[in-house]
């Protein structure tokens, strides 16, 4: 009877678990079928599954609406943010975590007030800000925007995960004559290397999927793919197939982070989880 339970428990949670993931996918799959589809296909008053794929959409939207070169503004800005980031958050959470000084709590929490509040509130001031250093339009602006909610992000989770090493390492370390500085770069980082991973993916995902910014701040040379896709909605109406397309080449990049770094990424979230 026991076993019957427990099998039944089983078969309840690989239900509950395949339908979350279909309600999830589901989407995702339309959209990468609709870049496949001709314009009739797409405005078919009935739901065609079976069609015949074209390829048209992708060179339609990539060559004819420049998307091409939206998509590399994209990775050389979510890199530039991400690698900004990393280098200022990563030290920063390693004081945070490593050093006390007067007030830590209150500077911590406003680090963090920076991520919770709306990009609409940071737009205004920053292109004031970058206009009056002329570097409003470029892709510098948008990296440095970018920067303003991932630096915090990145500080918040790089701290939990200097926070679960042991002290011990770094004052054996020390004892051996290595500097403050040489345990944080030849123990520290070492050791958090899988979070310093995870950290740097989410903080990717966030760039790459960013809209609002790289709207109001970029101009037509620094211009990412989210902010590129108003371009496809005109007057005679919205080019569907095209943004189907852009659409699946935008969500390709990070699936394939996710699958490369699937073990760094696993073992990041769960460092420290067992400690204590």
């Amino acid at each position: 009877m026991g076993l019957s339970k427990n099998r039944l428990r089983n078969y309840i949670t690989g239900f509950i678990i395949i339908a979350v993931l279909v309600v999830n996918i589901l989407p995702w799959l339309w959209m990468f079928l609709a870049a496949f589809k001709t314009r009739v296909d797409l405005l078919s008053t009935n739901p065609i599954w079976v069609f015949r794929p074209t390829l048209e959409n992708f060179p339609a939207a990539f060559i004819d609406h420049e998307f091409l070169k939206y998509l590399t503004n994209s990775v050389m800005i979510s890199a530039g943010a991400v690698i900004l980031a990393l280098a200022v958050g990563i030290p920063a959470a390693y004081g945070f975590s490593r050093y006390r000084v007067m007030g830590q709590k209150h500077i911590f929490f406003g680090i963090l007030t920076t991520r919770m509040a709306p990009p609409i509130v940071l737009a205004l001031p920053l292109y004031i800000l970058f206009a009056k250093m002329a570097i409003l339009g470029t892709h510098i602006a948008v990296i440095l925007a970018h920067s303003t909610f991932t630096l915090s992000f990145v500080i918040w989770m790089m701290k939990g995960f200097f926070d679960d090493l042991p002290l011990a390492v770094e004052a054996a370390a020390l004892t051996d004559g290595y500097s403050q500085f040489q345990v944080f770069r030849k123990i520290s980082l070492p050791l958090v290397k899988p979070g310093i991973v995870a950290t740097a993916l989410f903080s990717f995902i966030f760039s790459w999927n960013e809209f609002l910014f790289a709207l109001v701040l970029a101009g037509e040379s620094a211009r990412t793919l989210p902010a590129a896709f108003p371009g496809l909605v005109t007057p005679h109406g919205t080019y569907w197939g095209q943004v189907s397309a852009a659409g699946a080449v935008v969500s390709i990049p990070v699936l394939i982070l996710v699958f490369i770094l699937q073990k760094h990424l696993v073992r990041g979230l769960t460092l420290g989880a067992v400690t204590g």
